[in-house]
């Protein structure tokens, strides 16, 4: 019969386990992002000849953000909530205020993904809006985007509505993102 002694064996046992839990441990970097922006640069509309005559109508333009701009969100784990849009008017028209109404999602570019499409923004141009080339619309609170985000592509879908200039038209749209950023290796 074989006798073992606790004194012997704790030590080792020890030793195996700070070991295992050596390797099972895994460092984590942890970081919040307040404000980070990625900007779709000259996203075109059409112009509508004649619409000071025929009145406010609406438009819809989409554009992909691919999954170059989006990897830093994906690769790590992240938190990520919109908190704003932001248009910036581009080229020869500079004045937005035709702008009486935004609706802005956020939707997986995969095919038959089961993600829907997220609402960003919901806009109402106010009464007493000033003419500027700069719209910013803040969020009424944080949307977290980041199942949208951890996508190969993101679609931005915005519908806009108001009476349109009968030129072309660009203007930089710019997405206000923050949130919280972890890595483990």
């Amino acid at each position: 019969m074989r006798t073992t002694t606790t004194k012997n064996s704790l030590p080792l046992m020890v030793a195996l386990a700070c070991t295992a839990a050596a390797a099972a441990s895994c460092a984590q970097v942890e970081a919040d992002v307040p404000d980070a922006q990625v900007t779709q640069k000259s996203v075109s509309f059409q112009g509508m000849p004649g619409a000071s005559q025929i009145g406010e109508v609406s438009t819809t333009q989409s554009f992909t953000l691919s999954g170059d701009k989006l990897s830093w969100a994906s690769d790590l784990n992240s938190e990520i909530y919109a908190h704003a849009v932001e248009f910036k008017a581009v080229g020869a028209v500079q004045d937005l205020s035709f702008i009486h109404y935004a609706r802005i999602t956020m939707s997986d570019g995969s095919t038959g993904s089961a993600n829907p499409p997220v609402e960003i923004i919901d806009y109402q141009r106010p009464d007493n809006y000033t003419p500027t080339s700069d719209l910013t619309v803040p969020t009424l609170s944080p949307i977290d985007v980041t199942k949208v985000w951890a996508a190969g592509d993101v679609v931005i879908t915005m519908q806009l509505a108001g009476v349109f200039p009968e030129q072309n038209w660009s203007a930089d749209v710019t997405l206000h993102l923050g949130g919280k950023i972890s890595y483990k290796f």
